[in-house]
């Protein structure tokens, strides 16, 4: 799912991995390699897949499970007398190890940047792959289609897939289903979850049909994602609505958006440029302006995380600073550079646990200050929710998870409160819930691999409920 991003306190710690023996007993790389990266008080796993490329060279990728669904290329492995060196350009990161005389161990270390911690593997017998008992499997007892249809604002073709309702007499309602920031694939992968694929099964099964589609520049669709707004995916979704009225399946009169986090935006935004949106499901949606959203955001985070109140204040304090910055008619972005060199410094002054969990903060920083730049952010940060929210004139459904901690319930659902018309809206603070709608320990996002359930069954009941009774 998208993501809102929270700055410094978004750190990427990216790992690496490698080696065992093969049936004859001789020394090996070969085979999925994953072990876990101890810092800020956070356990992040690592998994290396690494096999020979037929040439007598390895080859492979990494994994951070919980962090991306991206398979990210090594640049080179080397292996000599059980020593094993990785080079990962793509992060700016290396990994050195000493493979154990078993063959099923490497002990050893991973730089990146500053930042340089111990990291052991293990072998395991079969490649890595995530634990999802929710995810769809086929045959389905309905049918489903791979589709494309354009959006011709933009002038692309976007891909998808269409789950129809089985044996309805008359049309059927149907549902746009619109993902969070970052580029997402028609099911909103991440950490192996596909929840949307979750959602569009449940829905059909009760006779509801579902579109989801790629986001432009993603999968099968056209585009590019890295130039696009929020204001430019609504059109995506627009047209995601202007294909399902040319079906005779779909009855054009029940035709709603269900959007998750800034899906849970772009929904209200599309409802009020066009007419004809029957409903609206918002599924942790933003209603404040993005600064408040991403400073919120990043002190939930931060103190979840067990951060400092220095180090917090001090976040804080630089996040407003670039966003006053951000916000100008022409902003500076050499004097962003300069802020977040200012703020690797004077984190690094803090106390001894704060630095040990910003070691790695140079290379991170760029990575962020690269993203902060982008259109999308900039437009983020100048977008009022709430200037749409009032626009809306269907019935709306807002749903948080008390323990969301990307999009806090207590402060945007009653801001969705105040801002839709009186009577258009009702709203569930979701118990024990994620900002993915899972039951949770913490709501942090490190926690959304480690648990089995995509999305929990009372919320798709709450959807299903909602929608069929119009």
């Amino acid at each position: 799912m998208k993501l809102c991003p929270t700055l410094a306190l978004t750190v990427l710690f990216l790992l690496a991995a490698p080696v065992q023996a093969n049936d004859e007993g001789s020394p090996t790389l070969e085979g999925s390699w994953q072990g876990v990266i101890a810092i800020a008080g956070q356990e992040l796993p690592v998994v290396f897949e690494i096999s020979d490329n037929g040439r007598g060279d390895w080859k492979g990728h990494m994994l951070s499970p919980s962090q991306t669904d991206q398979q990210i290329p090594l640049t080179s492995v080397s292996f000599h007398d059980r020593e094993v060196t990785i080079l990962v350009e793509y992060v700016g990161g290396s990994y050195r190890g000493k493979l154990a005389a078993s063959g099923r161990s490497i002990r050893g270390d991973w730089k990146q940047g500053a930042l340089e911690v111990s990291l052991d593997l293990d072998h395991h017998e079969k490649p890595f792959a995530y634990d999802r008992p929710q995810t769809p499997k086929a045959p389905f007892p309905y049918p489903v289609e791979k589709v494309k249809f354009p959006n011709s604002l933009a002038k692309i073709s976007l891909a998808g897939t269409l789950s129809l309702p089985k044996d309805r007499i008359s049309p059927a309602p149907a549902v746009v289903l619109i993902s969070g920031s970052g580029p997402q694939d028609r099911d909103e992968t991440i950490a192996g979850h596909k929840p949307f694929a979750v959602i569009a099964d449940y829905l059909a099964r009760r006779g509801v049909a579902v579109l989801r589609y790629d986001d432009r520049g993603v999968g099968e669709s056209e585009g590019t994602f890295e130039f696009g707004t929020t204001l430019d995916f609504a059109t995506d979704a627009w047209a995601a609505v202007e294909f399902l009225k040319t079906r005779p399946e779909i009855d054009p009169e029940k035709i709603g958006l269900i959007g998750h986090s800034e899906g849970g935006l772009i929904a209200p935004i599309v409802s009020t440029k066009r007419e004809g949106i029957a409903f609206l499901v918002l599924l942790a949606a933003p209603c404040l302006p993005g600064d408040q959203t991403l400073l919120s955001q990043s002190k939930a985070i931060g103190e979840k995380s067990g951060l400092s109140s220095e180090m917090l204040a001090l976040n804080q304090q630089f996040s407003r600073a670039v966003f006053d910055l951000l916000t100008q008619p022409d902003p500076d972005l050499e004097k962003v550079r300069d802020l977040g060199a200012r703020f690797e410094k004077e984190a690094k002054e803090l106390s001894a646990d704060d630095a040990e969990a910003l070691e790695n903060l140079g290379p991170i920083l760029q990575q962020q200050l690269s993203m902060l730049e982008s259109p999308w952010f900039r437009n983020f940060l100048n977008l009022d929710p709430a200037e749409h929210f009032r626009k809306v004139t269907c019935p709306v459904l807002a749903l948080n998870g008390e323990l969301d901690l990307q999009v806090l319930a207590d402060l945007h659902l009653p801001a969705i409160e105040a801002a839709v018309p009186k009577g258009l809206v009702t709203t569930r603070r979701l118990s024990g819930l994620n900002h993915l709608f899972q039951k949770a320990e913490t709501g942090l996002p490190a926690e959304y691999a480690t648990i089995e359930e995509t999305i929990s069954p009372g919320v798709l009941t709450i959807i299903g409920d909602w929608i069929l009774e119009f």
